[in-house]
């Protein structure tokens, strides 16, 4: 059985088309950058085993949350990094909700890794920023600036630490010196989304080569695969909902 959040190389470049054909920045610019950026995996792996440590908290109960942001100065888009846990809903199979107390906040950007004081669980100037196109044509007419009608943009995704984030890490053999890698994607919704091409974001392994770990050969785990499947806000917000 496919693991349903294993993404192969085609599903990773079809994902990042999807969101090269429907965000922009005014005047349907495509000029921007951080559409890939990549951090050491022990940057990440440090984080989470010292979260774990300081706040004695089961390792499994671990869920990532990051959203989406932009450096209007810089022209490109980062990330900060919510470390926070993840309790079962008792009453609907699948479904866990987020817990903030306790969390800890990092920022990623291309060329940097750390804490920081901002912890809004969206970011302003990102949706003032970017235009969505739902055509995959972009003209004046076209376009939606996100900041319009936010409840219908995605502004954060979360991940699980345990099943996800770190199973693809050791499903590619532990590589040393690895890098983790975070690209801009867009999927195809289905007709309960509130667009029908949410931006979320894709994970991957780097071998210490800075090559990324993704293909298309058979495997039930994530070897060879990047990880999707991250818990859209909106519509889904305070929770995280396991795929099946």
């Amino acid at each position: 059985m496919a693991n349903p959040m294993a993404v192969t190389l085609d599903q990773y470049n079809t994902g990042i088309a999807n969101f090269q054909a429907h965000y922009f920045l005014s005047e349907c610019s495509s000029n921007f950058g951080g559409q890939t950026i990549s951090t050491s995996w022990s940057n990440v792996a440090t984080a989470v085993t010292d979260f774990i440590s300081d706040n004695d908290v089961d390792p499994n109960s671990v869920a990532l949350r990051f959203v989406i942001c932009y450096d209007s100065t810089g022209n490109a888009l980062y990330l900060r990094m919510q470390i926070l846990t993840m309790t079962a809903d008792a009453r609907i199979p699948n479904q866990f909700d987020l817990n903030a107390t306790p969390c800890a906040w990092y920022e990623i950007t291309a060329t940097s890794f750390g804490t920081t004081a901002v912890t809004d669980l969206s970011d302003a100037t990102y949706l003032s920023s970017f235009y969505y196109c739902n055509t995959g044509s972009c003209s004046a007419r076209s376009v939606q600036q996100l900041s319009a009608a936010p409840g219908n943009y995605t502004q954060n995704v979360v991940f699980p630490w345990a099943v996800e984030v770190l199973q693809m890490y050791t499903d590619n053999g532990s590589p040393a010196d690895a890098s983790i890698g975070f690209t801009a994607c867009s999927y195809e919704a289905d007709a309960s989304a509130p667009t029908t091409y949410p931006q979320t974001i894709d994970l991957f392994i780097l071998d210490a080569s800075g090559d990324a770990l993704i293909d298309n050969n058979p495997a039930t785990g994530f070897q060879g695969k990047a990880a999707d499947m991250g818990s859209m806000c909106p519509i889904r917000c305070d929770i995280y909902v396991y795929p099946s």
